[in-house]
Order: structure tokens, then sequence, then C-alpha cells
């Protein structure tokens, strides 16, 4: 059991840091998505077809879908039981890794390199993300892992290996498509480069065709039923319009640089990025180990297509995560305070005064948006504590210490912000409120529409997935505001007061709100002043509730009247 300890504390570790509040933060990214389809399959329980806003959607494969519907099917159909699968896909990568770590640099760097994973806040936001790039991430991380032990180690071909390898790139495939053979298959080229043919263990002409049939009936098996059962659509849609399309621009996340990503991974894994830019330099500088050059070699490979591709997204880097951990690892790991000391201070000082900046900032938003005290003292405490840490560090450097307040600092403000700031935001959002306003709205007039066009607070996502309904994008309110149909409206403030003049509108309420772009980094940094978002209809109901909130209203009108009649000597009405 002792021997095992450093990795049951790794999985409690990122089980601490994944689970608390997994269903109470917004709704962010692509999740709806996935919510809607994997919540439309059990309650309608058609597990073919994923459906979005009630219509086919084949943007990707089934598998992710299948995982989080058996989760919302045991659990419950909420978020956090549909987040539960890249929970579970986070803690197998951080296990894959130091598998990985194992066999090409040793046990100490793959253990090194999970805690790396577990305490990147990046990593750990995407692994409480209910999409299928984790999932991916997972398998990517698992085809190498058997590429590695088949073709680093030598030895014997092993027929389970070669299988498993069949299956896990199936299993990929039919989690996001071509990707999940591409990136391997990169690994594969940098791995032949280096060991050459004669340096593989090669299956047995039964085993290969054995696993190349595994591979194919998980990988095209769901797309051979649809196609027998709704034609060429499905694969239409998925391969030309999700992947070429994507790759050539023609959709959405166009127009960002071919440099895109090197930036982008550098911020997104911090604090442990620093540690692959040295183990770079080591590489050029002929001073590491081959393996560190295999995987350095693999995420080049992998960045060119990536780069080259017109869509470009920050999660799509998530499967070189592990790689690039286990580089930064090795360093870590033969850094020696002698040798590397300018390297290990520039780094602790940097760090250090980032960590004690951002403890100095004001806080972004209103407090209504914040978690109550003492968590927002406590995040503060933790920032202090750790530049504190760091700067010691940049005095009398030591690569051990170094690793252990970076890991302690990181995990402590990552539960913080995970368990408390982001349940708080979400919570004071309107999006909840109004939710449970359309639902009561539509109660009483059940053929009532939502109609919207700046939807800020995202509130549209929550009242498809919890109230079942889908709200029609419009942004000529007005044509509506007047239609003989009963509609409610989701307005900014300018947009009520431009729809006020069109029609006689009935206020349902009105609720506080924060732009989406407030948890974006510009919004953290520069902060986000609170307005609103108002629900009108266009329709009379029987709702007691809306009636009971009529003659409130009537009321707190009357006496604002009379007050301004006697401020201005005139005699009230009796």
């Amino acid at each position: 059991m002792k021997r095992f300890a450093p990795e049951a504390g790794l999985l409690l570790l990122g089980a601490l840091l994944l689970l608390p509040a997994l269903g109470s933060a917004p709704i962010e990214r692509a999740e709806i998505y996935f919510f809607d389809a994997a919540r439309g399959m059990v309650e309608s329980g058609d597990w073919l077809v994923p459906r979005y806003r009630g219509e086919p959607f084949y943007d990707k494969p089934a598998l992710t879908y299948w995982a989080m519907a058996a989760a919302m099917g045991a659990f419950g159909t909420s978020e956090g039981p549909g987040r539960l699968p890249s929970v579970l896909a986070a803690l197998g990568t951080l296990l894959a890794t130091l598998a990985l770590g194992r066999t090409l640099l040793g046990l100490a760097a793959g253990r090194l390199a999970a805690l790396m994973l577990a305490t990147t806040p990046a990593l750990l936001a995407f692994g409480r993300t209910a999409m299928s790039d984790m999932l991916l991430t997972l398998w990517t991380a698992l085809a190498v892992l058997l590429m590695a032990r088949l073709g680093w180690e030598g030895g014997r071909p092993s027929s389970p290996a070669w299988l498993g390898l069949g299956a896990v790139l199936g299993l990929g495939f039919l989690t996001k498509g071509p990707i999940a053979i591409l990136l391997p298959g990169l690994f594969a080229l940098a791995l032949l480069r280096r060991r050459g043919l004669r340096g593989v263990a090669w299956p047995s002409p039964p085993v290969a065709l054995v696993a190349l049939a595994l591979c194919a009936a998980l990988a095209l098996g769901w797309f051979a039923v649809l196609y027998a059962v709704h034609g060429s659509g499905p694969l239409e849609w998925f391969f030309l319009r999700e992947n070429l399309e994507r790759f050539k621009g023609a959709t959405y996340d166009a127009g960002r640089p071919a440099w895109y990503y090197l930036p982008t991974y550098f911020a997104e894994a911090l604090p442990w990025s620093p540690a692959v830019a040295l183990a770079l330099v080591a590489l050029l500088r002929r001073q590491a180990p081959p393996a560190v050059g295999l995987l350095l070699e693999w995420v080049a490979l992998a960045l060119v297509p990536l780069s080259l591709s017109k869509g470009k997204i920050d999660y799509y880097l998530l499967p070189l995560y592990p790689p690039l951990a286990l580089c930064a690892a090795w360093w870590l790991g033969q850094a020696t305070a002698r040798a590397n000391g300018a390297a290990l201070r520039a780094w602790a000082a940097v760090l250090a005064l980032a960590l004690c900046g951002l403890a100095l900032l004001p806080a972004p938003f209103d407090p209504r948006w914040l978690p109550a005290p003492p968590i927002p003292s406590a995040l503060r405490g933790v920032l202090v504590v750790g530049g504190a840490a760091l700067l010691l560090l940049a005095w009398r450097p030591d690569p051990r210490r170094l690793i252990a307040t970076l890991a302690a600092t990181s995990a402590a403000a990552s539960l913080l912000l995970f368990a408390a700031y982001a349940p708080a935001f979400r919570a004071a959002q309107p999006n909840v409120l109004l939710t449970a306003d359309v639902e009561r709205e539509r109660r009483f007039v059940p053929e009532a529409q939502l109609v919207y066009c700046d939807d800020s607070a995202r509130a549209e996502r929550d009242v498809l997935f919890h109230a079942r309904h889908a709200g029609w994008h419009e942004c000529e309110l007005w044509a509506f505001a007047g239609d003989e149909r009963p509609f409610l409206f989701l307005l900014t403030p300018e947009e009520e007061a431009s729809l006020r003049g069109a029609a006689e509108l009935r206020e349902v309420s009105r609720y506080p709100m924060l732009g989406a772009t407030a948890l974006g980094l510009r919004g953290l940094l520069a902060g986000v002043e609170p307005t609103e978002v108002v629900l009108l209809a266009n329709f009379a109901t029987k709702d007691p509730v809306a009636e009971k909130k009529r003659k409130r209203e009537f009321r707190k009108e009357r006496k604002r009247a009379i007050r301004e009649m006697e401020e201005a000597g005139e005699a009230p009405p009796e």
C-alpha cells in the first residue's frame, strides 16, 4: 500500500480541487451544447442522435454525450453530474501522465508532472467543464503511453498493449474525431524517427488485425449506424462543417495569429510554464535526455496543424499539457540551486511580484458578486503568503521548496476560486431567478416565447437547460412587441427604453447583472460595473405572483406621484 501512497495522494488532491461546488459554477464555454444534448438523451431515450434546442446536432461524436447522459441518469439532470465525466477524465489524465513519465523519464518525474497538472488552474478549470476536450486529453495520453511502452522500452511484442492502443484510439475518435488519431500519430512519427522501425515491438498479424478492427468498430460504429438510419447528412455535418471548415476558417474562432498558442500556453499553464522554457533551453544546449527531446518534438509537430488551422481555441492545447508538464518536471527534478540559481531566482521573483500585485488589486466586482467574508481576505492571504515565500526563494533558491510553494499556493487559490468565488458569482447573476420567472410565466401562458438580442448575462443558456425552453435570438425586437402572439422580452435597459414606446408591455421583473465578459482577463483586471436586465411581457396573465407585483408597483408609483405633487405645492388627489 505504501508503494502507491503518492498516486493515491495525487488523486485525492485532484478530487479535492475538482469536485467542490461542481454544479454551482456558471454554464461556460460550449457547455450548453453538451448539457442540452445529454439531458435530451436521458429524457427522450434516444441515445443515437444528439439534439441541441430540439434539433439534431452533430458537432461532436457521441461518446461525451453518452458519458454525460449516463452520469445524469444516475445522479440527476443537473450541471454537477454533467461535469462528472470531465472530472474523471482529468483524474485519469493525472495517472496517465505519471505512467508516461515513469516510462520515459523515471517515476519521480512522472509523479512531479502529475502534481504540476493537478495544481495548474487552467487544467483544473477545463477538468470542471462539461465538454469533450478533457476526455480527448485522457485518450491521447493513454495512446502515447502505450506507444512509448511499445516503441521506447523495446522488448517483446505485447498483445494487450496493441489491443489497448486500438481501443483508446477508437474511443478518442468517438470523442472528437480525426484529431484523436492525428495527435498520437504525430507522436508515433517522432518515436519512429528516433527509434527506427526495428526499435518497435511490432505485433503479430492476427493481433494487428484485431487491434485495427477494434479501433475501427469503436471509432466508426456510431457513424455507420447514423448513416444507415439518417443517410449522409450527419457525416457531412461533422466531417466537412465541424472539421474541414473549422480548419479552413469558414466557421467561428478564426482570425487569431499563427503564434496564438505559444503565449496562451505560457499564460494559462502558470505557475509551471517557465520550466518548459528552461527545459527547451537545456535541450538546445544538448543537456536534456532523449526523452525530453522526443516529447518536445511531438509538441512541435502537433503545433503545426493546430497553428495552421484558422480556428484556434485555448482548450485545443489540453492534450499537450501532459508532455509539457513532463518536460518541466524533468528540468525541476534535475535543477540545483548552484547550477540554476539565476533561473530559479528570476522565476520566483517574477511570480512573487505577480502574486503580491494581484493581492493589492481592488475587488473587480461589486460585493454582491463576491463570496462573503472572510473568503476574499483568505484569497488575498494566500497570494501574499505565497508571494512572500517566493521572495525568500528568490533570495535563497531551492528547487524543492520552490515546487512545494508553487503547488501549495496554486492549489489553495484554485480551491477558493472554484469552491467559493464561482458559486457566488453565479448566485448574484440573474440567470436562476430569471429562469424561474420564465418558467412561471409559461406555466400560465405555455405558448409564450422568449425573445432576446443582447444576452450579456448568458441567461438564455440557463433558460434552455433548466426551463426546457429555447429562446429566439432576434434583434428587431420592436417587430414582436405589438404582435398578437405572446412574447417574453429579455432586454438591456437601452432596449427596454426603445420598446416602451412601441407597445404596452408588462414588467415581469428586473435584475442586477454583470456582463459575461466580467470573467475574462480584462474584466478581472479592469473591473466591470453592474447594470440591469429586464424581463417584459406583451400579454396579460392570471399569475397571482404577477398580479401582486402589479398592485405593489401601482402603489409605489402612486406614492411617488403624490410625493412629487406635495413637493410642487399641489393638492394630492382624494
